[in-house]
């Protein structure tokens, strides 16, 4: 590996086909001295990855009505909607029908 003598980031080979390395960071170009190899090794190349798809619930819970199916548990989280001087508005998002509202306080 070899590094920018200007900003100390990794020098890349050029992608023009010149004989040259390019710094990754301020762009700075200098002339290959060493023979350049560069490799990749991939462990299975038929290897799949799979997906999954699931509703994972990150925000917390809290007791309020849901005032569209009258359950008593909500998703909520904050947003700061206004000035930095008010305070932020709680959104909620029902647990059982998923209907959402927000309260400013």
């Amino acid at each position: 590996m070899n590094f920018c003598n200007k900003c100390g980031a990794l020098l890349l080979p050029d992608k023009s086909g010149k004989k040259r390395f390019v710094c990754s960071g301020c762009g700075a170009k200098s002339d290959i001295k060493d023979k350049i190899i560069i490799t990749e090794r991939m462990k299975n190349k038929d290897e799949k990855i799979g997906v999954v798809e699931k509703n994972i619930e990150v925000n917390p819970k809290t007791d309020i009505n849901c005032d569209k199916c009258s359950n008593k548990q909500a998703f909520f989280w904050t947003v700061q909607t206004r000035a930095g001087d008010e305070s932020e508005t709680r959104f909620f998002q029902c647990t059982k029908c998923g209907h959402r509202w927000r309260e400013y306080q």
